[in-house]
């Protein structure tokens, strides 16, 4: 059974209904009422004109609003035409009806009030148009208006998802670079054959091998690591490195607040100091790393040390620098500050976090 063409037909007979009852009511006025005497040609044209321009408006404004971009200047253009074009067809049949009894003052007054009266019959079947178009279609533009939100949303989470797991798999990327097994698997046989020789070897090997075991450790499910266990690697980093300079240096190291129970993302920390040992010149002061952690969770990570002269082959890398800041801007978007002061004299290096975000 074809259910659309009956569903037509039921339709067009919901209007046809409609319209009869309106008709028939402004009739009932006009004759019992008003005294207005009606011809069967004038009552066929003026209803079919109305009739005729309250579908046409009605049209225009499905094909002008129901987009995803409402088209309101271009409304506005159809309507106006729309008024001048009925307007003018009435009063050309009323112009034509007129001419016959002469165009004397009577005559061009009452074409000028039957004219304003087409006029206003003319806004009240657009205005009537407009206000059936937008009941019928008002829970539409509230569907789409929700569909489109729902949209955006969607695609501001599938956005955020993407950046994230380009970061975890850059980070894993990082990571894979050197095969974990073999690294540390030889770095045991050498502890066990320098333990035999030096304590003091054995122990900077024993020190790599913890952190690099701490750099490619998988951190927690929300990608961060303890906060004591990434101060206890950069202990290892700056006893490493003592050892690398053969006690020529020695780091003003300070730490204030309680890290416990906080968490941050693996590796800045670490990254950060390690670049003041591979940029600066230790052999003087200052060369010193202050940490203050809050109790509100506010961590600020100070360097200060004199930069090593740049080479004659260029400037030096900023790799480590810039691969930090896309990091702390996917795990800290707003809630952290990094800022890099350098000159001849001193290179400072100033991060602020906010640990609870």
């Amino acid at each position: 059974m074809n259910v659309k063409p009956a569903r037509n037909y039921r339709n067009i007979g919901y209007h046809v209904i409609c319209w009869t009852c309106y008709i028939g009511y402004e009739l009932f006025f006009a004759i019992f009422f008003f005294h207005i005497p009606t011809t069967v040609p004038d009552f066929i044209f003026f209803y079919g004109c109305n009739i005729l321009l309250f579908y046409t408006n009605f049209w225009v404004l499905g094909k002008c609003l129901d987009r995803l971009q409402p088209a309101y200047v271009l409304l506005a253009a159809l309507v106006t035409a729309e008024l001048i074009l009925f307007l003018a067809i009435k009063g050309f049949r009323d112009f034509l009806y007129m001419k016959p009894a002469g165009w004397g003052d009577l005559n061009r007054e009452r074409f000028r009030q039957v004219l304003a009266m087409d006029f206003y019959r003319n806004i009240y079947y657009l205005f009537f148009s407009t206000i059936i178009w937008a009941v019928r279609y008002y829970p539409r533009f509230q569907h789409r208006m929700a569909e489109t939100n729902l949209q955006k949303a969607l695609s501001e989470k599938a956005n955020t998802e993407l950046q994230y797991k380009f970061a975890q798999s850059q980070n894993a990327f990082l990571k894979q670079q050197i095969n974990p097994h073999l690294l540390f698997n030889t770095l045991n046989t050498v502890y066990s054959n320098t333990s035999l020789q030096s304590a003091e070897d054995a122990n900077a090997i024993l020190l790599l091998s913890e952190i690099m075991r701490y750099s490619i450790e998988d951190p927690e499910p929300d990608g961060r690591a303890l906060l004591s266990e990434e101060l206890l690697q950069l202990n290892k980093l700056i006893a490493l490195n003592t050892y690398r300079y053969q006690q020529t240096i020695q780091i003003d190291y300070s730490l204030s607040g309680d890290p416990s129970g906080h968490k941050i993302i693996p590796l800045v920390l670490i990254t950060l100091t390690e670049n003041m040992f591979k940029h600066g010149d230790l052999r003087f002061p200052p060369r010193s790393i202050s940490i203050q952690i809050s109790d509100g969770g506010q961590l600020m990570f100070v360097t200060r040390n004199i930069p090593k002269p740049v080479s004659t082959s260029g400037r030096r890398s900023n790799t480590g620098l810039t691969n930090t800041k896309l990091r702390l801007d996917y795990a800290y978007p707003g809630n952290y500050n990094l800022q890099v002061t350098e000159d001849d004299e001193l290179f400072k290096l100033e991060l602020t976090i906010n640990l609870n975000t």
